[in-house]
């Protein structure tokens, strides 16, 4: 081989090695950032409102203190926590009982419910069920499936409490089609009630059953009322938290479910004070199943 064709051949070697080098730096850029924005996956429904409730009916518990028997209260979860540890730190900042509903299996799943608990932050775990257009449509953690049996259904469920410390209840990531599955929800229902366990419908479809069956099994229950950040737009959100602040007004207690967006975590830190402020009470959510 002459000088000249090593020379080339060296060249065209690392014009390879480059390349390969920058494809798999992108690759893996793309990876990670897929990894750490994966929390956005929900259902984005219409920000449908379950209808009015009966505060006799429901039978919603009184505030602890009587002298405080009508102040409005507010519950505020966030969803699909696990992904990014810096969220919940700034969340666990907000000097209000926030409530953390955590995804199983995930890089900080454990050591955010670890510090939710002992900051005596209610701590659910954010369980995955099946949404319409599955497994187009991909919750990012195996789901509770329509075609699961019972056994499928408590071993998973069992396997998604012990990764999650400190849970006191649970609530449905996505779902918007197993939720609609009254006999999937039965099972659901039977396991939590040995547990001790409440649920809270994140209400991903008008047609769910999650709230209905939960209570005719015997376990406590509740629905949110808003979803907070469909839109990640700061003022939208600021005006769902007034929306639900009038639902609060009217029904005595009103709960919203937002995700970890900067832009909810932003508006949170700013209207906490003014809600405080407005006699707006924030509560765990564990004040308000019933």
């Amino acid at each position: 081989m002459t000088d000249g064709n090593s020379k080339l051949w060296a060249l065209v070697i690392t014009v390879i090695i480059t390349l390969s080098m920058s494809i798999g730096i992108v690759w893996y850029n793309h990876s990670n950032k897929g990894l750490e924005f994966k929390y956005e996956i929900y259902d984005k429904v219409e920000d449908f409102e379950p209808p009015p409730v009966d505060n006799k009916s429901e039978n919603i518990p009184p505030s602890k203190d009587d002298s405080r028997a009508n102040v409005k209260r507010v519950a505020i979860i966030i969803d699909d926590l696990g992904w990014n540890k810096e969220s919940a730190d700034a969340l666990l900042n907000i000097d209000a009982p926030i409530c953390f509903a955590i995804l199983p299996h995930l890089p900080f799943s454990k050591i955010i419910a670890d510090e939710a608990g002992l900051k005596h932050r209610d701590v659910l775990l954010h369980l995955p069920m099946e949404p319409y257009g599955y497994p187009h449509k991909d919750p990012g953690i195996k789901p509770l499936t329509d075609d699961m049996n019972k056994n499928d259904i408590e071993a998973l469920i069992k396997d998604y409490i012990s990764e999650i410390p400190h849970i006191v209840g649970i609530n449905n990531h996505m779902g918007s089609k197993f939720t609609e599955n009254e006999r999937g929800m039965r099972y659901v229902m039977e396991i939590l009630k040995d547990k001790n366990l409440f649920f809270i419908d994140s209400f991903t479809t008008p047609k769910s059953l999650a709230y209905q069956t939960a209570k005719a099994s015997g376990v406590k229950t509740a629905r949110r009322q808003v979803f907070l950040d469909n839109e990640e737009d700061e003022e939208y959100i600021k005006g769902q938290i007034e929306k639900l602040i009038i639902i609060a007004q009217r029904d005595n207690f009103a709960i919203g479910i937002g995700h970890p967006h900067p832009q909810t975590i932003n508006v949170l830190q700013k209207m906490v004070p003014l809600m405080k402020e407005n006699g707006i009470e924030i509560v765990p959510v564990s004040e308000l199943v019933n």
